[in-house]
């Protein structure tokens, strides 16, 4: 990333903080409860009509905010607890053949048994599955997708939403969370490329509203609330809904833009 030194410390423990608040408060959004097969049902077509807006959304933003022609970097996670009858090694079998991921490889991960699998599908996208047992019949499971190009990956939003069903499915109530990255379109400081890039995202987002903020020596970044985004996160008083990052690669002398639904949920 080309952090050094104190700055990359500083900015690794802010995203450890992040993953605990994503972690630790849920992702908030308008979906029924999950009970009987009809409910299930309902949950599944509301959340992928809803991820297919916001990836939509996405796509919209970042094709503004980048470098004209730059390919933009999408990772989607889903993530959710599992306390299921079946015993973890039986279901995450189960959900990787659903996946359709290959060979499952298990270890030991800091005393809780842990599997991962993984596959390369069409268009350059990839899918992992990451699955760990957290105590007392409880797990804990990431499925990521990934793309280095998302609009040379049309099929994307579809298998990020079958992704979703297919956990819901096998017991989990996932919740999905999405990041974009590409070469930034400002160049210059990082605090004025990201203001800069804050009025290119406010005519697509009538009331976006900064809430919080960081920096340090290479980066800048802003976390808002949006009006009309259902897909929020709590942080103090505030629902975040969106996060940009600007980073500087101090090596290749470039600020790179990361968007975040409803934050950055990767290195920037």
């Amino acid at each position: 990333m080309g952090n050094k030194g104190q700055s990359k410390g500083i900015l690794v423990l802010v995203l450890a903080g992040i993953c605990a608040l994503l972690l630790l408060s849920g992702f908030r959004s308008a979906e029924p409860a999950v009970g009987s097969v009809v409910q299930k049902s309902t949950v599944a077509s509301t959340t992928a009509g809803e991820l297919q807006e916001s990836l939509a959304l996405l796509t919209t933003l970042g094709g503004q905010a980048s470098a004209p022609g730059a390919p933009l970097r999408l990772v989607l996670k889903w993530q959710g607890e599992y306390s299921g009858e079946e015993a973890a090694g039986t279901a995450v079998q189960s959900l990787s053949a659903r996946l359709g991921l290959g060979e499952i490889s298990s270890a030991d991960d800091e005393g809780h048994l842990a599997w991962r699998s993984a596959a390369q599908l069409s268009g350059g996208m990839q899918v992992s599955l990451f699955w760990s047992e957290l105590g007392g019949g409880r797990s804990y499971c990431i499925v990521t997708l990934e793309t280095a190009d998302l609009l040379g990956s049309p099929e994307l939003p579809a298998a990020a939403a079958d992704a979703g069903e297919a956990m819901l499915q096998a017991g989990i109530a996932a919740e999905w969370n999405a990041s974009l990255q590409a070469p930034a379109k400002e160049q210059g400081g990082t605090q004025a490329a990201l203001l800069a890039t804050e009025q290119l995202l406010g005519a697509e987002l009538p009331g976006i509203q900064a809430e919080e903020s960081y920096a340090d020596v290479s980066t800048s970044s802003h976390s808002y609330s949006v009006p009309g985004l259902q897909r929020t996160v709590s942080s103090g008083s505030h629902s975040l809904a969106l996060q940009l990052a600007v980073h500087n690669n101090i090596n290749a002398n470039e600020n790179r833009i990361t968007l975040g639904m409803p934050l950055i949920t990767i290195e920037y």
